[in-house]
């Protein structure tokens, strides 16, 4: 297997046979295998993956069926040849996406792991393009683009990757390119990375915190040393839903983020890389300023004053308008900053 798709899943009926059949073409690849792990739906979402996972079943049935035409239809037949693929299916008790996804990776025999988010789909032509490419240049890290998907419309998703700034560069060249970006590039499910470099460094995601990717893609950028670019739309991240993480701010998603921070703000990154990592931190400090203004959200005295504290990172920053907002912070404090980024809101 040169491939491992794992796809988490947790009540999403609504949209789950979307990203099955999103992902439905590339199974006819032999280098393909896709693993399914449900984390404790109680909704239809088993129903659907039997289903599913039957059809797959019948076209491989049909393809057997085949083989008994006339020689004379031989051709025709290994034209139309369907290669049933691997498929896993893995329930297990709610344990959150972090670990739905860690089940996913420890089942996997792919050289390479890319995530889906069973709420998204994809266009798996790019995939394909991934396959074809030579074992020889084999990268830690493959990006790919994503675009937002809401009420079929798609929508700028503040990635912007240029080739020449990622094919054949060095890491420190890369990360510098991915700091022009209006957002860090933190999302697990835009990237192909081999497998041997997230088992090697134990590159598991965190359970029990919201954010759980950009915990992950911190380690992941520390990690890797070789990355590549993939051309075309791949990724349609969904929106406008009401039931979505992402989509809600929590004391719980206050909370993880500011640990994440934290738990960043202690390590020792590389000199020659480490204020492309801050600027990606630095991103998502001020992420946390602009959640802690929300309505429905009262932080106490404790998170206010960490999240004070933690605005040094700005200045390790490489991006000097994440310098220009630090002694801002120090004038005006967390709670009018964020108010102002609020209001700001897309410019920053």
């Amino acid at each position: 297997m040169n491939l491992s798709i794992v796809v988490p899943i947790y009540n999403v009926e609504s949209y789950l046979e979307a990203c099955l059949s999103s992902i439905e073409p590339i199974l006819s690849n032999e280098n393909v295998e896709l693993i399914l792990v449900n984390d404790g739906s109680k909704d239809g979402s088993e129903d659907i993956c039997y289903k599913y996972i039957d059809k797959i079943s019948n076209n491989k049935q049909q393809t057997t069926n085949n083989k008994q035409q006339t020689t004379n239809n031989k051709q025709q037949t290994t034209n139309n040849k369907h290669r049933t693929p691997n498929i896993k299916y893995i329930y297990q008790d709610n344990q959150g996406l972090s670990e739905a996804r860690n089940t996913g990776i420890k089942n996997s025999n792919g050289k390479y792991i890319v995530f889906i988010d069973s709420d998204d789909f994809i266009n798996c032509q790019v995939l394909l393009d991934f396959l074809s490419k030579d074992d020889i240049d084999m990268p830690d890290v493959v990006f790919l683009n994503a675009v937002k998907y809401d009420k079929g419309g798609v929508s700028y998703f503040g990635e912007d990757y240029q080739p020449e700034k990622i094919l054949n560069q060095s890491k420190v060249k890369v990360l510098k390119g991915l700091c022009r970006f209006r957002k860090f590039p933190g999302s697990a499910w835009n990237k192909i990375i081999k497998r041997e470099l997230i088992i090697k460094e134990k590159l598991f995601f965190e359970k029990g915190i919201y954010s759980e990717d950009v915990e992950w893609s911190m380690r992941l950028f520390n990690a890797a040393t070789t990355f590549s670019y993939l051309d075309g739309c791949y990724y349609y991240y969904r929106q406008g839903r009401k039931d979505s993480i992402t989509g809600t701010v929590s004391e719980k998603s206050i909370k993880s983020l500011l640990y994440i921070l934290e738990k960043n703000a202690e390590m020792e990154f590389n000199r020659d890389i480490s204020s492309y990592l801050y600027s990606f931190l630095s991103y998502e400090y001020l992420v946390l300023l602009f959640i802690m203004t929300s309505k429905n959200i009262e932080c106490d005295a404790d998170i206010k004053r960490r999240a004070y504290h933690l605005r040094f990172m700005l200045l390790k920053s490489n991006k000097l308008i994440y310098k220009l907002i630090f002694p801002i912070i120090t004038l005006l404090g967390v709670d009018i900053t964020g108010r102002i980024l609020k209001a700001i809101r897309g410019n920053v």
